[in-house]
């Protein structure tokens, strides 16, 4: 008889303290956004929400479907609550939630829940989406491209013709003093001739 009250009275105690255990663990009640949402809105903010208290050391990890990480600016952790803040909304995406907490009896918990962002795109985006793409202006137009070996061609044409030139009236110079020397001797010889006779 008394073996068997012992054995209720160690089962009855020891309920107690894994109640108690369990009850000092903090799970999570909810999210927001909630596992499987599809937020419209501009998100710049995600929230867990614990059922107990949790400390220190607790976060999140957010990434895309693509495996692209967002590190959230700022970790809040109050009562209950951990909030990652970011400084920019997100963008459309499939993202996931790793998170991982400090229950207040020091026990570490984590799990997971994705959602998605199919939000509006903002006027500045909108506008910078429609302005179209700043085109260059050529250096050189068609035309000049066109003209410029033409004027080379031109210039190297008459530096030509006045080579042409000095070499005509080089020579031309040269065979009037050839005529004149010619000219010279003769009158020279001639009047020699006529002295002799």
């Amino acid at each position: 008889m008394l073996k068997r009250v012992f054995t209720a009275v160690a089962a009855f105690l020891l309920a107690i303290a894994f109640s108690a255990s369990v009850s000092a663990h903090s799970h999570l009640q909810g999210s927001t956004p909630a596992d499987g949402d599809a937020v419209t809105e501009p998100l710049t903010e995600i929230v867990l929400e614990f059922d107990g208290q949790i400390e220190q050391g607790s976060f999140i990890e957010v990434t895309t479907a693509g495996g692209q990480k967002f590190e959230p600016e700022q970790l809040i952790i109050g009562e209950g609550t951990l909030t990652g803040t970011f400084a920019q909304p997100l963008a459309n995406d499939e993202y996931q939630v790793n998170w991982s907490i400090i229950s207040a009896d020091g026990h570490p918990l984590e799990g997971e829940f994705s959602f998605t962002v199919n939000a509006p795109a903002s006027e500045a985006e909108e506008e910078a989406a429609e302005e179209p793409a700043e085109t260059t202006e050529p250096s050189q137009t068609p035309e000049e491209e066109t003209t410029e070996p033409d004027e080379q061609s031109t210039e190297n044409q008459e530096e030509a013709a006045t080579a042409d030139e000095a070499e005509e009236s080089a020579s031309s110079s040269m065979g009037f003093v050839f005529i004149v020397l010619l000219a010279v001797l003769a009158a020279g010889g001639f009047f020699l001739l006529k002295r002799k006779k």
